[in-house]
């Protein structure tokens, strides 16, 4: 692939890049690391400088000292890695609030790169607390172009962003457990990972009063929920999780196909219930994916990714608080408010899709796989437009299919 050749750099690169005075469409962010060094490990926090140019400008909006590293599980494997920038001071971009915490996804399997997008829209249509801000950017790495990706807040405590209580938890499902600093597992063996307290700061460390705490209250859920009396709203799952927000979740990933996604929990405080999102991790959604006979389907099986048919299988806890009559109330109601709202959803996409189509240009000159299944994937066009059809495609005929499924169901 051309793009080994820009990886090792075959000609002298700049250190001052001039991509951000063409015009792609979006805004971009220059990231120059100290003597150059590359930028491939989570363990190494590399110093860099991060210049931040607004559209089609020249000047840079910012120029601020920071950290970078690569982010990420199973996309950080790929050619195109996704990043975090941890600046020394609150930096703005984009006009998203200060912060000093960034991420830059890479959006290496969605060829559309629109999947995110598409979530993050259904999520904030449907009212589910803490929707991820995004942009589009394209970004430049001691010189080198890497093309397009997804400029998203890190999921985190602070004002703007998952606003909760000093003595709340951010924590995740976490099927990459063994590589976090901290964990733990309910008596069925649900791993979970801390995003707030924090264990790399010392916030919150095995055994402490808030780590016990936490833990006690996810496995009596999870215990409550798979006994005899998890209806009962005293002493079923209801005491412990806020089922609204459940039910808006669940929408979201339902609506989008999500097939691998990532499961947040929230707890505004200790007196609190859990509450599902934010949102994250789009990228094997949209008809992209599917199970196959070990994993994975691949390409050379024929399975066809599924448009009808429900994905809630794939998220723990989901199946068994679909079995109560009660949550499949509030899915029905949340579907009713949500639906109307259907249009606007392809509308604003549309929208966006226009905006970047400079852009996505030059992102699949950087890196030119459109003509390949990558990773998981079992579709590829080899056209961006195309791409993109079909993500819109797909949310309308599964929408529809669901439309009705949930019809008179009672339980499922």
């Amino acid at each position: 692939m051309s793009i080994i050749l820009l990886a090792v750099g075959c000609k002298k690169e700049e250190t001052e890049p001039k991509v951000y005075r063409q015009s792609y469409g979006v805004p971009t962010v220059s990231i120059v690391t100290e003597d150059k060094a590359p930028v491939v490990t989570r363990e190494d926090h590399i110093p860099c400088t991060v210049k931040f140019f607004k559209t089609g400008s020249s000047t840079p909006e910012f120029t601020a000292a920071g950290k970078i590293h690569t982010r990420g599980n199973a996309t950080a494997g790929y050619p195109k890695m996704p990043y975090k920038i941890k600046f020394d001071e609150k930096q703005s971009m984009c006009g998203f609030p200060a912060n000093k915490d960034w991420v830059l996804l890479a959006m290496y399997c969605d060829h559309s790169l629109m999947r995110e997008c598409y979530m993050y829209e259904l999520a904030e249509k449907v009212g589910l607390p803490f929707t991820v801000r995004h942009q589009h950017v394209s970004v430049t790495l001691n010189g080198q172009q890497l093309g397009v990706f997804l400029l998203v807040d890190q999921v985190e405590r602070a004002e703007n962003r998952v606003n909760i209580d000093k003595d709340g938890f951010i924590i995740e499902r976490d099927g990459y457990a063994s590589r976090e600093p901290l964990s733990f597992s309910t008596p069925r063996g649900n791993p979970f990972t801390f995003k707030y307290p924090n264990p790399n700061d010392g916030e919150i460390v095995h055994g402490d009063e808030e780590y016990n705490f936490i833990k006690k209250f996810v496995s009596d859920f999870e215990t409550a929920l798979y006994s005899s009396d998890f209806k009962d709203p005293e002493k079923g799952y209801r005491k412990y999780i806020d089922a609204v927000s459940w039910a808006k979740w669940y929408l979201v990933q339902e609506l989008s196909g999500n097939m691998d996604t990532n499961h947040y929990y929230v707890m505004n405080n200790h007196n609190s219930k859990l509450e599902r999102g934010p949102v994250w991790d789009a990228e094997w959604s949209y008809g992209l994916a599917a199970a196959g006979s070990n994993g994975w389907a691949r390409p050379s099986e024929g399975i066809k990714p599924m448009v009808q048919g429900s994905y809630r299988h794939n998220w723990p806890f989901v199946p068994q608080v679909f079995s109560d009559p009660y949550f499949v109330g509030l899915v029905k109601k949340e579907w009713a408010a949500l639906k109307p709202q259907m249009p606007t959803i392809h509308q604003d996409m549309a929208k966006l899709a226009e905006s970047i189509k400079q852009a996505q240009s030059y992102n699949f000159k950087v890196w030119p796989i459109l003509n390949e299944y990558t990773s998981v994937g079992l579709v590829y066009f080899g056209d961006w437009k195309k791409e993109v059809d079909y993500v819109d495609n797909f949310l309308t005929k599964h929408s529809a299919w669901f439309d009705e499924w949930i019809k008179g169901k009672q339980s499922i």
